[in-house]
C-alpha cells in the first residue's frame, strides 16, 4: 500500500528555506568542501537540500538558470541562483 502525503506549497517552501538555514549554520560550524561547491549537479541538490528531480525540473521550467554545455550533458546549477530562487517562492 502506498500513501502519499500532500503538503501545502507554503509549508514546502518554509520546509526549504529551513533547510537553507540550517546549512548556512553548518558552514560556519564545518570547512567540509562538498558545503562550498559554487555548481551543484542534480544529484548534489538532491542530497543537501533534499529536493527531487520532478521538483528541480520544474523550477527549471520556471526560470531557474541552469548550465548545460551538451544536450545529453550534465545540469550544473550555481548555489546563489538556486538559493534566491527557492527564498523567491
Amino acid at each position: 500500500m502506498c500513501t502519499k502525503i500532500l503538503i501545502d506549497k507554503k509549508v514546502y517552501s518554509n520546509l526549504v528555506k529551513c533547510v537553507i538555514e540550517t546549512r548556512r549554520l553548518l558552514l560556519e560550524l564545518s570547512d567540509r568542501p562538498e558545503f562550498n561547491k559554487e555548481w551543484l549537479s542534480i544529484h548534489d541538490i538532491e542530497t543537501e537540500f533534499g529536493l527531487s528531480r520532478k521538483i528541480i525540473d520544474s523550477y527549471r521550467k520556471k526560470g531557474l538558470k541552469t548550465n548545460q554545455r551538451n544536450r545529453n550533458g550534465k545540469i550544473l546549477i550555481r548555489r546563489n541562483d538556486l538559493e534566491k530562487f527557492i527564498l523567491k517562492k
